[in-house]
């Protein structure tokens, strides 16, 4: 396995690298700089978008999952000046997890949970601040146990976001609220009822940099309302008006014998259409 974690440190630094690089592809001068550029951070200014995102989690056990999801997004206005924002994640995961159909811990590669999300965000009101609703629903498609839950999850979501332009162009700060629970599924699989709590702090940087806090914090509504409260950082750039990349890392600052991962790192490039 340790070959694996040279492998994605190597492909992150490189990442990084040409993302430094391609300071002059989008230059910082004056007049853009005073102009807000939507990094695809902000869940209330929805783009058309297709990601490829790689993420490593180091788990309990010595055991990991790579993942390399494809997400893409897509949204709509609508004549009351309300957006419909959808968005598709289809995810492939390579894991030694044991499970009933990996009993050995063997490196195993498959499907993930399929996510599905729409979402209505109102316009903005006075003040700079809007508000948002919808559901996340994720379809039990892992190709084995190891790779999903095994449940139908539906999982209704409000958020409100409020601007920081004062502190610059196109920062903000919000919260998401969602609440996972399943309706479906395999029956000898464990069931899902879970809340997510998540506060948001986007700050856009100069040179078209943005740093990103936005911890999932989780309550676990089946195991005595445990909870689970990572740090969770994200450092990024837009190399063009239309192509950004980021990276995100998240470690437990307080799992209550909730444990979720002990790690986790993600790369993604992201083209805006």
């Amino acid at each position: 396995m340790r070959h694996r974690k040279v492998y994605f440190l190597v492909m992150v630094t490189v990442l990084m690298f040409l993302g430094a690089e391609a300071i002059a592809i989008f230059p910082a001068q004056a007049e853009e700089a005073k102009k807000e550029v939507n990094t695809g951070q902000d869940f209330t200014k929805p783009l058309t978008r297709l990601d490829i995102r790689q993420k490593y989690q180091w788990l309990a056990s010595d055991r990991h999952t790579a993942t390399t999801t494809l997400r893409f997004d897509k949204p709509f206005v609508l004549d009351s000046k309300w957006v419909l924002a959808t968005r598709f994640d289809l995810p492939l995961m390579a894991t030694d997890v044991v499970s009933g159909d990996n009993p050995n811990g063997d490196d195993e590669f498959g499907m993930s949970d399929f996510l599905a999300q729409c979402i209505m965000i109102a316009p903005q009101a006075g003040g700079n601040w809007t508000w948002a609703y919808g559901v996340q629903t994720i379809w039990p498609t892992a190709s084995q146990d190891e790779m999903g839950t095994g449940r139908f999850q539906l999982a209704p979501l409000v958020g409100v976001r409020v601007g920081l332009d004062s502190l610059s162009k196109g920062s903000f700060t919000a919260l998401l609220l969602r609440n996972h629970i399943d309706v479906g599924g395999s029956g000898s699989r464990a069931d899902v009822n879970y809340l997510v709590v998540q506060p948001m702090l986007t700050i856009n940087l100069p040179q078209f940099y943005f740093l990103t806090f936005a911890p999932e914090m989780r309550v676990n509504w089946e195991n005595d309302n445990r909870w689970f409260v990572p740090f969770d950082i994200t450092v990024g750039k837009m190399l063009n008006k239309s192509t950004v990349v980021s990276i995100e890392y998240k470690t437990p600052i307080h799992d209550d014998k909730y444990p979720i991962y002990d790690n986790e790192v993600e790369a993604r490039i992201g083209f805006f259409f």
